[in-house]
């Protein structure tokens, strides 16, 4: 069944009910630095890698089913008619735009396209909301390097319990260790430009920490943070902008929960990504909220987009009714928490099923059916198929629009046909997309969000 592109005019918002009281801020400590401007290029630490013992080779490995496996199927569904058109939503009327989500969005290639589709005017900074996954394989940031040392244990929230403290992107950077470090260099982009004002995000505990920080790699300053308890920043200031930043522990356990970068004079538009490995929905339903809402005002953004979906259908066996509890529950929450912004559920593409090599083997000697393994081949295309159904139902009753990859792919199925093309739109995994293809799908999308005539 194919999810319908549901209108989502700003003016939707005003289907959500729920009114939210502006949260307090986090306590900020502020501090003076100097930026020199023109630095090196930042020098993480050596890190010092376990060794691995050598798995032996497999001698059946698994691959992409073949052609004859993939024609031995049923016959695929026939595509379902176009949905109807999306109410356009004029760029002018969306510049304000976060989006969280799973690996899909981490990689970067999806919302990199988007941004570009969105053509904003290059003419200043935007403000930007960084989330602490730095280190993480997978995940690509606007930051032009950064530095984690091996002390830090990272925290997703979607798998914390019920009350987690998060950081704006729903992922949070632990450690109690003395000399644990952190650095990053702010500058990205075509002009290389860094921030006057950088915000760290941390959770302040009863217990006062000590921290050094050190600025375009000069001496370290010593800052004791002793807030209230609870969201709290230490916030640099620099009278020119600042190219890196370098962090290290000296006292006391330190949760860190990310970035938030604050341009002299920014740009009218935002463009957060915050996307985790492995993430899933849950995430909304797990944060407290009343800890996320302090590193977010009511008018910071017009379009809230959800990006999750996959990881969910990769639990055995899949729960219907059970994720859709949870879908609820965290959609809920985040209109509460942006009642006024427009909101989108982005479904899952098709996911393919690996075969082990001998299965192509004797299939291609045989090119018979039942010669072949029993490999169900479209058991991710239905679950997924299912999300997508879910998703829009939720979306609808919500207030919000809804819009599936796995639809604008063509369909249950497509993940084989994507592999096939050259170059591959699919990658090897038959569950994530190559570059190539998470770029059509930024610009199906934006397409059927009116944004774009590409």
């Amino acid at each position: 069944m194919r999810s319908p592109v549901l209108p989502f005019l700003l003016a939707a918002a005003a289907l959500h009910t729920g009114a939210s009281a502006q949260q307090p801020g986090p306590a900020v400590t502020q501090l003076q630095v100097q930026a020199k401007g023109e630095v090196a290029e930042l020098s993480c630490e050596a890190r010092v890698q376990a060794p691995r013992a050598s798995a032996p080779p497999n001698p059946d490995p698994m691959e992409i089913p073949a052609a004859d496996l993939l024609q031995a199927e049923d016959a695929p569904e026939p595509p379902a008619a176009p949905p109807p058109p999306g109410r356009q939503v004029a760029i002018k009327d969306a510049q304000r735009i976060a989006i969280w989500g799973d690996s899909h969005l981490a990689a970067g290639f999806f919302s990199d396209e988007l941004f570009k589709l969105l053509d904003f005017a290059p003419d200043a900074l935007p403000n930007r909301r960084i989330p602490a996954n730095m280190g993480r394989a997978g995940v690509r940031l606007p930051l032009r390097k950064s530095c984690v040392s091996a002390q830090w244990k990272i925290e997703p929230v979607y798998i914390s319990a019920n009350g987690a403290a998060p950081g704006p992107g729903m992922v949070n950077m632990f450690s109690d260790q003395p000399g644990s470090t952190l650095a990053w260099d702010l500058r990205h982009g075509p002009d290389a430009s860094g921030y006057g004002r950088v915000r760290i995000l941390y959770q302040q505990t009863d217990r006062p920490l000590a921290v050094a920080v050190s600025v375009d790699g000069q001496a370290e300053q010593q800052v004791l943070l002793a807030e209230k308890p609870g969201p709290a920043a230490l916030e640099l200031m620099a009278e020119k902008p600042m190219a890196q930043v370098r962090l290290r522990l000296l006292d006391g356990a330190l949760r860190f929960h990310g970035l938030y970068l604050l341009a002299a004079q920014p740009a009218p538009y935002v463009f957060d990504v915050f996307g985790y490995p492995g993430a899933t929905v849950a995430s909304w339903r797990n944060a407290r909220q009343d800890y996320l809402a302090s590193w977010f005002g009511p008018q910071d953004y017009q379009l809230v987009m959800l990006e999750f979906g996959t990881n969910e259908g990769n639990v055995k066996p899949f729960d219907a009714a059970a994720y859709r509890r949870m879908l609820v529950e965290s959609v809920q929450n985040m209109r509460e928490r942006f009642p006024g912004a427009a909101c989108m559920l982005i479904a899952p593409g098709d996911r393919g099923v690996l075969v082990p090599r001998s299965a192509n083997r004797k299939g291609k000697a045989r090119g018979k059916r039942k010669a072949a393994p029993k490999i169900d081949l479209r058991q991710y295309s239905r679950i997924h198929a299912e999300i997508g159904r879910i998703q829009a139902e939720v979306a609808a009753h919500a207030g919000c629009g809804a819009w599936s990859m796995m639809d604008a792919m063509g369909g249950p199925g497509s993940a084989y046909r994507w592999a096939q093309q050259s170059p591959a739109l699919m990658a090897k995994d038959l569950i994530h997309f190559t570059a190539a293809g998470y770029q059509r799908l930024a610009r199906k999308f934006a397409q059927d969000m009116g944004w774009s005539t590409q």
